[in-house]
């Protein structure tokens, strides 16, 4: 994916990429506004939630056309920036995509992840779109940036972020 583009490409991954993935997707497609080459994948992809689509349109991001992906696609492929959004896909994409600079990781907790019945999450889904939003904003740097002090791994409260390295540690 790179090799076609001088934008910067990231990859945000969730479970399923039916809710955080997509919404972050959204976020940095209107954020970034053509400077980055932006897609999303889940570990076992399914389609859409209608609650994530609802509260991206509120703020005016459509996210009503995204298909679903599985990260397994996109093995191998080269990113700038692999971002997980759920602690147990952080391993498995860090295997599969070997090809990203850096990767970053913070946990969201997923409106069905809640437990609530549907029609009561429709605020845990604003809530999610929030964070990551207001993450998205604070975090991802404009191109030729590098991320703002205090986002290292010795920051929990903010996002992780990890060179990769190759051979044995």
């Amino acid at each position: 994916m790179r090799a076609d583009t001088k934008n910067q490409t990231v990859i945000f991954v969730c479970s399923f990429n039916s809710v955080r993935s997509p919404i972050a997707e959204g976020f940095l497609r209107e954020k970034g506004a053509g400077k980055y080459s932006v897609c999303s994948a889940g570990i076992a992809p399914i389609r859409v939630r209608p609650g994530a689509i609802r509260v991206m349109q509120e703020i005016n991001i459509d996210i009503s056309g995204h298909t679903p992906a599985s990260l397994y696609q996109y093995r191998n492929q080269e990113y700038d920036y692999v971002v997980t959004l759920c602690d147990n896909v952080r391993t498995t994409a860090q295997e599969v995509l070997q090809g990203g600079d850096r990767f970053i990781h913070r946990n969201f907790v997923s409106p069905q992840e809640i437990g609530k019945p549907p029609d009561e999450t429709l605020a845990d889904y604003r809530r999610v779109r929030d964070e990551i939003g207001l993450w998205i904003e604070e975090i991802f740097p404009q191109p030729g940036q590098d991320f703002p002090k205090g986002t290292g791994i010795n920051s929990p409260d903010r996002a992780t972020t990890q060179q990769r390295t190759y051979g044995p540690p």
